[in-house]
């Protein structure tokens, strides 16, 4: 227990390290632009599909069961408002953080396994070449700006599908519904939401690619690297998810009322 207690330490103080290295080399020389929008590229292109489908029945599920409850109570004019709660505010952010960890870090995590495995990041550094500048860097910056900028469709597919949801087969009135929603919806939420994407990306980004790098044991080691990421990645998210939503509400008194 006291092992795997200062294993866990040790791990999170190399995970550290790897962050502020990363951090310090967006702003060192050189920087690998091409790498960068290779990424930047890969990540569009794997994480889109997920997030559609996961926008989509997310926003219709909101949508029935929170616009059953307020045609109960003859206030399902609110489910416009509330939609902003619950997916702009929370899941949009999360979800995205969620798919993009799981389809895009889980690839980073196996593809710097398997160059670790077969000694090719340690070939890099033979030839001069430094793996925090040309393997973590790009890696890091790609993931915290792809994932903000993924929180933006996120949020238009979940709305979307909850709005024909609500209007389609709940029976709410389609002016009331917009007119609540952007009553409720603010700048703020839209900003939050896209602080808290950063910070997932950096969080999945760090834990990937440290899991990648540090990777042993052959391809049963790679499998095992990229599995401990993901729950890592998952867990890291809903911890900082947890106290940054507290927090928000706690400053911003006003985000607790429907208008």
């Amino acid at each position: 227990m006291v092992g795997r207690a200062r294993q866990g330490l040790t791990t999170l103080g190399e995970q550290s390290i790897l962050l502020a290295q990363a951090v310090r080399g967006i702003f060192s020389r050189p920087f690998y632009l091409a790498e960068f929008l290779e990424q930047c590229r890969f990540i569009m292109t794997v994480c889109f599909v997920p997030l559609l489908l996961t926008g989509f029945g997310w926003g219709a599920i909101v949508a029935l069961e929170a616009g059953t409850f307020f045609k109960i109570a003859s206030a399902d004019y609110r489910v416009g408002g509330f939609m902003v709660l619950a997916n702009v505010r929370e899941f949009a952010p999360v979800a995205t953080g969620l798919m993009v960890a799981a389809v895009a870090g889980t690839a980073i995590t196996a593809d710097l396994g398997a160059r670790k495995v077969r000694d090719e990041l340690e070939a890099l550094s033979v030839m001069g070449i430094s793996t925090i500048a040309f393997i973590v860097v790009p890696r890091f910056a790609a993931m915290a700006l792809m994932t903000a900028l993924y929180n933006i469709p996120m949020i238009a597919f979940t709305c979307l599908s909850g709005y024909l949801a609500a209007v389609h087969l709940v029976g709410v009135n389609p002016g009331a519904f917009l007119s609540t929603f952007f009553t409720e919806g603010t700048l703020q939420d839209l900003y939050g939401g896209e602080i808290k994407c950063v910070v997932f990306g950096v969080l999945v980004s760090i834990i990937c690619c440290y899991k990648g790098i540090t990777a042993r044991g052959g391809a049963e080691g790679v499998a095992r690297a990229v599995h401990q990421a993901v729950v890592a990645s998952f867990i890291s998210i809903q911890v900082f998810e947890y106290l940054y939503t507290p927090t928000v509400l706690a400053l911003f008194h006003s985000s607790n009322v429907l208008r």
